[in-house]
């Protein structure tokens, strides 16, 4: 008897793999998408119902071409047959044109060669291609010698080139260029009480490059003084003030950029001061600590530390206690022994029943129950006819639960691999059941798993 499924199977995009068709002589009760295989000697071939008959699934054909009428005919390999007419269009001629020139016609058998014309050459491989390389074209190389000019010096540099139709080379002209002698200013041997706006350069000889802009914004040195002035100064390394004192007047702000190039900056300023003020820094590594009032807020109310001499003290409530330790600068908050309940770790079938809780949620009880379960609602038994609650006829077993009921939960698994398997499973009575295989099987190689249900 095979196995009934009452519903459709949704195998959810899943193989059905080592499957067969039913096998029959005998087509089955006709129905639209029914498929079978039929056993006939004569015929042996897969067969599905389309809603009006039996039509043959198969695929297998061969082919034949007549070059002649340009006709493809394919035969099944049940014996139908079909044709393809192409009109004998298999090759028809075709036209070549060129930008000039009379256009030419390729017909079959012909041969269509593409030759290079001007400075263009071509060469057929057995690749199916046709490769088109440009010619080598007459040239003259010239290499020219490293400059390194100094002022007044000159060179000749290329100003000109021109070139025929298809882009290439015909003539080069060049151009002598003369660099400008350096105008630069030397003020070693100057002392005059003003402002000199020097150029830049980077050794003797080289041109000079001149700050450009109003006269706030020049960089300018005072020989009098040995003052150098400018409007902002950018220090790419390390910068050493020997034997000096840094001053920052005005209400000027060091500012701190940070390793972020962004709109966020940290400013270091100073309130106006009204006496001579000190401020050292400890020698130690770590992080300054700023001395600012800060207000400590709990569940309910507030603490404010609003003074440098204030002590911020941390109680115990409920059930908690502090304790301060000196020689480790820590604070440890102690949660009170408020019930002294032991644990309780069961097993089997006992469980905790009830939890007594005090008013601040602390377990001071808890009680345990053993729940028993009754034996008379499960059985288990290898489908082995040698067990006297098992009897078998053929591939099938006959199991005797004395469940008193066939409101019975049935599973059938392989004692070898433990893999749940589906076999045909009636509940013969209320204290028996059959488990039927389609084939032979060994004693002892399955299990079954019966639970009473109600």
């Amino acid at each position: 008897m095979a196995i009934p499924f009452l519903h459709n199977i949704n195998l959810s995009d899943n193989q059905l793999q080592n499957a067969k068709v039913h096998v029959t002589s005998t087509a089955p009760t006709a129905g639209k998408g029914q498929i079978y295989l039929d056993s006939t000697a004569s015929d042996n071939k897969l067969k599905y119902y389309d809603g009006t008959g039996w039509v043959i699934a198969d695929a297998t054909v061969s082919a034949s071409f007549n070059t002649s009428d340009g006709v493809i005919t394919f035969t099944t390999s049940s014996g139908e047959t079909y044709t393809v007419d192409i009109d004998g269009r298999f090759m028809e001629d075709f036209i070549v044109a060129g930008d000039t020139g009379d256009d030419q016609t390729i017909s079959d058998g012909n041969t269509l060669t593409i030759s290079g014309g001007t400075e263009l050459s071509s060469v057929g491989s057995d690749t199916d291609t046709i490769t088109i390389n440009h010619s080598d074209v007459t040239r003259t190389n010239t290499t020219g010698t490293a400059l390194t000019p100094d002022f007044g010096a000159n060179f000749d540099v290329i100003t000109g080139v021109t070139s025929n139709a298809r882009g290439h080379i015909t003539g080069v002209e060049t151009t002598n260029i003369t660099i400008p002698e350096n105008d630069s200013v030397d003020v070693t041997a100057i002392t005059t009480d003003a402002a000199y706006y020097p150029t830049f350069v980077s050794a003797a000889g080289d041109v000079a490059l001149n700050i450009d802009g109003s006269a706030a914004d020049k960089l300018s040195y005072n020989p009098n003084s040995q003052t150098l002035t400018v409007k902002n100064l950018v220090v790419d390394g390390t910068q050493t003030i020997l034997d000096e004192t840094v001053q920052v007047v005005e209400n000027s702000t060091i500012l701190f950029e940070g390793t972020t190039a962004d709109d966020f900056e940290t400013k270091l300023t100073v309130i106006d001061p009204t006496a001579d003020r000190t401020i050292s820094l400890p020698d130690e590594s770590g992080t300054v600590v700023l001395n600012a009032f800060k207000t400590v807020s709990g569940d309910t109310n507030s603490a404010v530390a609003d003074s440098a001499t204030d002590t911020l003290t941390i109680a115990g409530g409920n059930g908690i206690t502090t304790e301060a330790t000196a020689s480790s600068d820590t604070i440890t908050i102690n949660h009170d022994d408020t019930s002294s309940q032991a644990s309780v770790d069961n097993s089997g079938n006992t469980v905790i029943q009830d939890v007594t809780l005090d008013t601040y949620g602390h377990v001071t009880g808890l009680a345990s129950k053993t729940i028993e379960v009754p034996t008379d609602r499960e059985f288990v038994v290898d489908l082995d006819a040698t067990d006297g609650n098992v009897a078998k006829s053929t591939n099938t077993y006959t199991v005797t639960h004395s469940l008193n009921s066939r409101d019975v939960i049935v599973e059938v698994y392989h004692t070898t691999n433990y893999d749940t398997i589906f076999v045909d499973i009636t509940r013969a009575t209320v204290n028996t059941i059959t488990v039927a295989f389609a084939a032979a099987v060994t004693d002892g190689d399955y299990r079954v798993l019966i639970k009473k249900i109600g």
